[in-house]
């Protein structure tokens, strides 16, 4: 992916309503620029993923669109194969993704089998305002608990992301131990919770966590993904007014280690909008 391709990949994602700005083109391409890959004909943009390898533990692959008029004709397989083939070269024990129920089938045919399930969840209204206090928690603590609970490294990306959003973080504390975090990032007319961890996985802390990041989105509606398997977090999110939006699967290489979801994730958030 070039810098000249942004006009027309973000032409392409604000087909699917994604909301994607340069920004976070220049954050995929910093990331992991060869695992950035886009379909051209012409020279012109029609179908894009993302592939990012979190050390040599997980690689996972995101953003898969293709351009409507061009779709059913192989481009999004071909562009999937190529991010596998990107992220074995990196020698990843585990490749991963998430999939629309009805994208699915796509991905069966490629390799890949259901781990779990996930919810994508929105709210559209401002709820009462609850904030965690004004203690500074310490980011190599958060750093710490994503790890723990995300089973792989994924200190690039949230760096860069606390450079880019530094004001929409939440957090939990006791003492001056971090139980849980929350990001909330801003698309161009929407925003995003995600990623988030709790340690203390009950629906006092995982609502404090959630009100306190509607209080910093400020663009609406507000959406989130959350673990299927995790009713805590589903019925907190349900009693605050969110509601559900679609249903999607994780899914892992089967030619590669399975991966396991933490019962401490509050929201999904990787390098797609889930």
């Amino acid at each position: 992916m070039r810098s000249a391709d942004f006009g027309s990949i973000i032409k392409l994602t604000n087909e699917e309503n994604w909301g994607f700005g340069a920004r976070d083109l220049r954050r995929m391409r910093a990331l992991e620029p060869k695992g950035c890959l886009v379909a051209a004909l012409d020279g012109r943009p029609v179908g894009l993923t993302t592939a990012i390898s979190y050390g040599k533990k997980l690689g996972w692959i995101g953003n898969v669109v293709v351009a409507r008029m061009y779709r059913n004709a192989g481009i999004g397989s071909g562009l999937v194969q190529t991010a596998i083939r990107h992220l074995l070269r990196s020698h990843v024990r585990s490749i991963a993704l998430y999939s629309y129920l009805e994208n699915k089938s796509m991905y069966e045919r490629l390799g890949f089998r259901t781990v779990s399930g996930f919810l994508r969840l929105s709210i559209s209204r401002r709820t009462q305002k609850r904030v965690t206090g004004n203690r500074q928690a310490s980011f190599p603590e958060i750093l710490k608990i994503d790890r723990r609970a995300f089973g792989a490294d994924r200190t690039g990306l949230l760096r860069r992301l606390l450079s880019e959003f530094p004001r929409s973080w939440t957090w939990l504390l006791r003492g001056s131990a971090v139980l849980g975090y929350a990001l909330v990032k801003q698309y161009q007319d929407s925003s995003e919770i995600g990623p988030s961890v709790c340690e203390q996985m009950n629906q006092d802390a995982v609502g404090t966590l959630l009100e306190s990041s509607l209080a910093l989105a400020s663009k609406w509606p507000v959406e989130v993904s959350v673990p299927e398997s995790n009713r805590t977090v589903f019925e907190t999110a349900i009693r605050l007014g969110f509601r559900v939006e679609r249903k999607g699967v994780v899914m892992c290489l089967t030619s590669t280690d399975r991966i396991r979801i933490s019962p401490a994730i509050v929201a999904f958030g990787f390098l797609d909008k889930g």
